[in-house]
């Protein structure tokens, strides 16, 4: 099996972490695995990024001179480059339309895909990718795209914020600020140029959630298949841990009730609410606590510690090495997560093997995730209210909790393991191809 998987980069967010370990696990077991992405981060040999082209190279080292540049009028000049070194992009941007001009990414896709099996695809947009490359490709090898989010089947938005005009071409868009954003209402010419794209195309869908390959069968994906497989994670490094060991190596309070979140993004993710968590804080900082309460956050642009009453805000800076983020999540007793939208957050996985509950909104398809008195508790999008009223039901009753815990790490285990999902992509791999063979020989 020579599997090619695409992506817009090999370090970011859930979408490239899946995309390395799927990558990263068909290299140790011996299949012939490439990673195509717009922008490599890794220094992996196996991982190929899209060049641009020779006249965007040459303008990008003209511009940088000039930003570097003390000539009066060089910002002027600068803002002209721009536009001359990628005109389409630029043109793209000012009209609202998905820039789908990446030359390059045509040439190396098709130079590689000769010695290919199967294309596997994730995350589309950011910039890299000819959308209009699918009919073609997907007449000549077997086409699988994993959807990380809503954007396949919008007119710009990775998500949809409640807004339900995807379902009938867009245009009239409440949401143009959300990512990708775009600059004018060209909201349904995308839609319907993508909606012609995949009626000529010959592909797969897989969606990480249920909720997820709902939406896509109600979409302009409707006539694709698509199948859930759950993302996975490392059991051999995300697994229970002692309680005591991590905070004594952490250098966090022993007796404390620790409450862990992770501020993905710095507060610059749309999809995540962090007004939301403001006013959690505030809810609990007026709180009687009968322990001391520690609301630690992972990933801050910044590092802190603030007491206010009984409550204690700790924020640590982004954590890069999966076995001290396991740390984090073995030392609190509990992890929530507040989002305006989502899919299937690998960090809730995360905190489940961990064995611990998980308090969470219920966008998206996290209720799948967080298993209602079971593994933890949802509460509705935006509902700081209800948030700090299960905060404090599971502060004040530490049996249910811990069993809670125990619940959620059995069912990462057996559920969301990373060996999982590699065999379900590659049962689903050998599945497509013998159905592309079948085609060919008859």
């Amino acid at each position: 099996m020579k599997i090619l998987i695409i992506n817009s980069s090999d370090i970011g967010g859930g979408a490239e972490k899946i995309a390395v370990d799927l990558h990263s696990a068909y290299l140790e077991s011996g299949l012939d695995s490439k990673l195509v992405v717009g922008k490599k981060k890794s220094s992996l040999s196996s991982v190929y990024e899209i060049p641009t082209t020779g006249w965007f190279q040459f303008w990008n080292e003209v511009d940088s001179h000039l930003l570097k540049s003390q000539i009066k009028g060089a910002y002027r000049l600068h803002k002209l480059v721009k536009e001359i070194k990628a005109p389409h992009c630029e043109y793209a941007r000012k009209m609202g339309i998905e820039n789908y001009h990446y030359p390059e990414s045509r040439r190396l896709i098709r130079n590689l895909m000769n010695d290919v099996d199967i294309i596997h695809m994730h995350n589309l947009h950011n910039e890299y990718f000819d959308m209009r490359m699918l009919p073609s490709l997907s007449k000549k090898k077997p086409i699988l795209i994993t959807m990380h989010d809503e954007y396949l089947f919008t007119g710009h938005c990775a998500g949809t914020l409640g807004c339900e005009r995807w379902r009938t071409g867009c245009g009239d868009c409440p949401h143009l600020e959300t990512y990708p954003s775009v600059k004018r209402d060209n909201t349904r010419f995308n839609w319907n140029r993508k909606q012609k794209i995949f009626a000529k195309s010959q592909l797969s869908l897989v969606a990480p959630s249920a909720w997820l390959a709902e939406r896509a069968r109600q979409s302009l994906l409707s006539h694709l298949p698509v199948k859930v497989i759950p993302n996975g994670i490392d059991l051999s490094v995300f697994k229970p841990g002692s309680q005591k060991a991590a905070r004594a190596a952490l250098g966090l309070d022993l007796d404390a009730f620790i409450i862990l979140y992770t501020a993905v993004g710095g507060r610059v993710n749309q999809f995540k609410d962090y007004e939301m968590l403001d006013r959690l804080v505030l809810r609990l900082q007026a709180q009687n606590f009968e322990r001391p309460v520690i609301l630690l956050a992972v990933g801050g642009p910044k590092e802190f510690k603030r007491k206010v009453n009984d409550l204690t805000m700790i924020e640590k800076s982004y954590v890069t090495n999966a076995e001290e983020m396991s740390s984090y999540y073995q030392a609190c007793n509990l992890y929530i997560h507040t989002a305006k939208a989502d899919n299937a957050p690998l960090v809730i996985l995360e905190a489940m093997a961990c064995g611990k509950p998980v308090l969470a909104t219920n966008a998206g398809g996290i209720p799948e995730l967080v298993r209602e008195g079971v593994t933890g508790f949802t509460v509705p999008v935006s509902d700081d209210e209800q948030m700090a009223l299960k905060v404090l039901e599971m502060v004040q009753n530490p049996d249910r909790l811990r069993l809670m815990g125990l619940n959620a790490a059995e069912i990462a285990k057996n559920e969301y393991g990373l060996d999982r999902m590699v065999q379900n992509y590659l049962d689903l791999y050998h599945e497509l191809t013998d159905e592309r063979n079948e085609q060919n020989a008859a």
